[in-house]
């Protein structure tokens, strides 16, 4: 899938108006109607025309509501298909769900905004970020007020950072940590920081408050909370490594190889080791330095 591709998929799942189609088609058979009724009086078929135009015109409207049924049935499956697949991880497999889903007008609000962020992490994941970033731009933009704005912003946060473009991801973070009041998006806004913290090597600032942090993601991202675990775990591996012993900002142990490794544990606990390298490249640092724990059950393994 290329950028054009992401593009495209924006534009062709913008739901027409909801009058347009079927107001079309009433307008034309109405015209339709009239121009035979005008015709029909001096015909030997009398009232047969106008009669058998109005029965047409019914039988368009039927399959015009019987297609609509169809389509949204189809865009349900499609949904939970792409859906099941990114909650796995499997991003390369969601990408055909996800372009049968967006690749017509998709009528339902919630199911394209949510088959967009999802195309938004197949577009992260495959490192497409130009992609990425303009699906999130995209997204924020028509939910500018709503939680899936504020979700926008966050991925675009992070591939932001993921790009280099340091200023513009701390600019939106900022605007994101101001009156956050649920807790999976305080706990998105908290990994983007702490994302932000390592790629611009303030260590100890990332961990501050480490449990309360590590507290804060299980909460608020189940699984996904692997993420926290690995950054954190990176902070303390690149703090141990630079030499610094500023360590009284940390209410957990002190930022060490050890504490590196148990972070990582736990983090490998939830997500695969390769799961977590593809989201942020920089955790290959401790998937060569550290063994993996073996995986709860019911976790995904990579």
């Amino acid at each position: 899938m290329t950028e054009v591709d992401f593009t495209d998929l924006i534009a062709s799942s913008r739901p027409r108006h909801k009058l347009t189609k079927m107001g079309t088609l009433i307008l034309v058979g109405f015209v339709l109607l009239i121009l035979s009724l005008l015709t029909a009086r001096d015909s030997e078929g009398g009232r047969l025309v106008p009669t058998l135009l109005s029965l047409a015109i019914l039988l368009a409207l039927g399959i015009s509501i019987i297609t609509n049924a169809t389509r949204r049935k189809g865009l349900a499956k499609w949904s939970r298909q792409a859906s099941d697949l990114c909650l796995q991880e499997k991003w390369s497999q969601a990408i055909e769900p996800l372009r049968q889903l967006l690749c017509k007008p998709v009528p339902l609000a919630q199911i394209r905004y949510q088959g967009l962020l999802e195309l938004a992490g197949v577009a992260e994941h495959t490192g497409q970020l130009a992609g990425a970033t303009r699906i999130y731009e995209a997204i924020a933009r028509e939910q500018a007020q709503g939680l899936l704005g504020s979700l926008a912003l966050v991925g675009e946060a992070i591939v932001l950072l993921k790009l280099d473009q340091l200023t513009d991801a701390d600019s939106i973070i900022r605007r994101l940590e101001v009156g956050v009041e649920s807790r999976s998006l305080k706990s998105l806004v908290l990994l983007a920081r702490l994302y932000q913290q390592i790629k611009t090597g303030h260590y100890a600032d990332a961990l501050t408050e480490s449990s309360n942090k590590c507290e804060l993601a299980r909460i608020g991202m189940s699984t996904k909370a692997a993420y926290v675990y690995a950054l954190l775990g990176l902070a303390c591996r690149r703090q141990e490594m630079s030499g610094s012993s500023d360590q009284e900002a940390s209410e957990g142990p002190a930022a060490s190889g050890d504490k590196a490794e148990a972070f990582w544990q736990q983090a490998t606990m939830l997500l695969g080791p390769d799961i977590l390298v593809e989201k942020f490249p920089e955790l290959t640092e401790l998937k060569e330095a550290y063994a993996s724990a073996p995986p709860l059950p019911g976790t995904t393994e990579g």
